[in-house]
Parts: C-alpha cells; sequence; structure tokens
C-alpha cells in the first residue's frame, strides 16, 4: 500500500513529463491560421498531451498541466504580449476537463447515446423550422438593403423573426449582426445537429474497434463529451480575450463572426484529440505499475 505522498510525487513526475511533451510539440509542431488579418487560430498536437493529466488524475492535475503548458509555451515561443487572462483560460478548461470526465466516465453509454441522438435532431428540427419561417417572413442577409434599420415592421412576423430584426437593429453594424443571427439559428444549428449524428456513428465504430484492445471501452462519448465542452470553453474565453485585449481589428467584428469560425476548427480538431486520447488511456491503464497512480 502506496502513502498519498508517493502517489502525488508519482502523479507530479508524470504531469510534469507530459507538459515537456506538450511544451515540445506546441514549439515543433503548431501553426497559425490566419483569421481576420490576425493569428486567429493554432493548430496542432500539442493540446493531447496537456489533456492528458486531467483524464489520468483528475481536475487538480489537468488545471496545473494546462496552466503550465500555456506560461511555458508562452515565454519559450512567444506571439504576441502575455495575457494572465489567458493562462486562467486554460487553467480553467484543465479543470473543466478533468472534471466532465470525472462526472462521466461511469455513466451509462445508452443513456448518453441517446440524449447525444435527442439533442442532435432537436439542432436539426430548430435550424430548419427556422430557416422556413424566415423565407416566409422575408428575413434575408439583404433585409435590410431594402429596409431602414429603425423602420421595420416586424408585427406580421413570427417570433424567431422578431428577434432577429429586433436585435440587429440595435447593433453597431444591423446587415453584419443580421447575417449572423441567421447563420447561427438556421445553418450553424442544422450543422451542429449533423454533427452530433456523426460524432454518434464515429463513436460506435471507434468503440467497437478499440473494445477489441481495451475492454473498458465500450463508449468513447464520455470522453469526447468531456474534451469538446472544455474546449468549447477555452475557445469561447480566448475569443473574448483577444478581442477585447490584444487584436483591435476584432473589435469591430461581431463576437459571433470571430468566434464560429475558431469554435469549428476547435471542434475538429478536439475530435482528432479525443481519439489519441483514448488510445493513450487505453496504454495506461494496461500498464501494471500506473494503475494505483490514477483516478
Amino acid at each position: 500500500m502506496q502513502s498519498k505522498s508517493s502517489i502525488h510525487l508519482r502523479r507530479l513526475c508524470i504531469t510534469a513529463i507530459l507538459i515537456a511533451m506538450a511544451v515540445t510539440m506546441r514549439m515543433l509542431s503548431s501553426f497559425y491560421i490566419p483569421l481576420f488579418g490576425e493569428a486567429g487560430m493554432r493548430v496542432g498536437i500539442s493540446g493531447i498531451f496537456s489533456a492528458m493529466p486531467a483524464i489520468l488524475f483528475g481536475p487538480v492535475w489537468g488545471a496545473i498541466a494546462s496552466g503550465a503548458t500555456d506560461v511555458l509555451g508562452h515565454f519559450m515561443r512567444p506571439t504576441g504580449a502575455y495575457l494572465p487572462a489567458m493562462t486562467l483560460a486554460h487553467v480553467s478548461s484543465g479543470f473543466l476537463r478533468g472534471l466532465l470526465w470525472l462526472l462521466l466516465r461511469k455513466c451509462d453509454p445508452k443513456k448518453i447515446h441517446l440524449a447525444v441522438l435527442i439533442f442532435s435532431f432537436c439542432l436539426l428540427v430548430f435550424g430548419g423550422v427556422n430557416w422556413v419561417i424566415l423565407r416566409l417572413d422575408g428575413i434575408t442577409p439583404e433585409f435590410f438593403t431594402y429596409h431602414y434599420y429603425g423602420e421595420a415592421d416586424t408585427s406580421g412576423m413570427l417570433f424567431i423573426s422578431r428577434l432577429i430584426i429586433s436585435r440587429s437593429q440595435i447593433a453597431s453594424n444591423p446587415a453584419t449582426m443580421l447575417n449572423t443571427m441567421i447563420t447561427t439559428t438556421t445553418r450553424a444549428s442544422i450543422a451542429a445537429g449533423v454533427l452530433g449524428l456523426l460524432l454518434y456513428g464515429t463513436d460506435v465504430l471507434m468503440s467497437a474497434a478499440l473494445k477489441k484492445d481495451y475492454k473498458e471501452y465500450t463508449s468513447i462519448m464520455p470522453l469526447l463529451i468531456s474534451m469538446l465542452v472544455a474546449g468549447w470553453w477555452l475557445n469561447t474565453f480566448n475569443t473574448i480575450i483577444l478581442r477585447n485585449m490584444q487584436w483591435a481589428g476584432w473589435q469591430h467584428l461581431p463576437f459571433g463572426v470571430v468566434w464560429l469560425p475558431r469554435i469549428i476548427q476547435n471542434t475538429i480538431v478536439t475530435i482528432v484529440y479525443t481519439y489519441f486520447v483514448a488510445f493513450l488511456l487505453g496504454v495506461c491503464k494496461r500498464q501494471k505499475y500506473l494503475r494505483a497512480y490514477l483516478r
């Protein structure tokens, strides 16, 4: 029976190795995709290693690993002014990832699958119904070309149309806000629903493949949800910080215009990360000397 101090020391050593691997991969393999004149999206594989402590040891270790990776990665390869708020975003994301995994890992996969299917179907219906309603009410991205911002008559429109028009009218750039809200309530909702269904199908196939070697994988969906929600939280937090503290060019754009491409990129990358993390987790669980240190 090992003491708690011995377990914490081993966890610390393993976390330090994973942080070193994450920082190294961030320096060597990551690159930026321009977005509205700025280095808006970073792509790389460092997130696989920085996410592992949260999955292996819990939320506190996840927070430490994510925060340390951000600080070390920035000062070893600076890409602008250091923002403490950005580190806070990474810390909270690492903690959230570990917490969600602790809560979801023992849940019934069938119930999670059912919830994903229902939620995806609701998004599809929501987006499709909104598309029909907006078309019937004549709400298109060119709406303000034919109507003055403060004089659009919405009395005969349905609720979603009135809401979109009223919110767009009070924005600094009504036409841009209108286009963003139309996209969010129609195409983005439909795309999210389709993505949910694709994730469900992918989970079924990948879990079946991994289960041949790792018996605990009746479903990867709990891990995928943990990774995605933490990634969305981090992406949203970072977008707010970059838009208000670092890149002035983004301040003139609606939040959704900047956030949507970043969240799409983040979702795709996180899905890829998740299956690598699942594989590494399975490898760790098969090592007898590591089992005593896992949560």
